[in-house]
């Protein structure tokens, strides 16, 4: 189950930069467990929702290259991996569908540990959501944006370390449930570079 639930917020970050719900994290590991071609089911779905198409919409390919760089490694795109990864998608090559789980699979040094560190975060973060009432609150837009928003600020080692602290997480799940108005529960201390 730790591989599935690895797996699973893998593609929670990838498509939407945010870690997994509970209920999202437990229905998306059975999946894994039980189905062969549960990664691609999963993939498809993701792809297919809402909450992924509102964040690529009205995107040219290179932009929406860009805003995946963004969102799993913290920075910007530089123009030769716009270039080739934009070109592929122009040629249908890999589609949109496809395109953040290929970039992800091609992360390399420092790319790869920002990836793997909003993953470990990520992987905390939902763990931390441990009452029915913290389960309930993080979903919605509001409560996406929140935790897309925080996992955000992952970009290097000490990024990492700070966010990876359990008071820090639990900050951010108490902001959360606060309808993003707890004060002092924010994730503001944390170091942006």
């Amino acid at each position: 189950m730790a591989d599935n639930t690895n797996a699973v917020e893998k593609l929670y970050i990838a498509y939407f930069s945010r870690p997994a719900d509970f209920a999202g994290l437990q229905y998306w590991s059975n999946v894994l467990a039980t189905n062969p071609s549960g990664y691609q089911v999963i993939s498809s779905n993701f792809a297919a929702s809402a909450e992924y198409k509102a964040a690529y919409a009205n995107q040219t390919n290179a932009q929406i290259v860009s805003t995946v760089y963004q969102h799993l490694f913290g920075r910007a795109a530089e123009q030769a991996g716009v270039d080739y990864w934009a070109k592929l998608l122009d040629a249908k090559t890999i589609t949109i569908d496809n395109v953040v789980t290929q970039i992800a699979n091609g992360a390399q040094s420092t790319d790869l540990f920002a990836y793997n560190a909003k993953v470990s975060v990520a992987t905390t973060f939902t763990a931390h959501l441990d009452t029915s009432q913290e389960q309930a609150a993080y979903s919605g837009n509001a409560a996406n944006a929140i935790a897309i928003n925080f996992i955000a600020t992952i970009k290097d080692l000490a990024s990492a370390a700070a966010a990876s602290d359990p008071g820090t997480i639990d900050g951010v799940i108490a902001q959360i449930v606060g309808g993003g108005t707890t004060t002092g529960a924010d994730f503001a201390h944390l170091p942006v570079y």
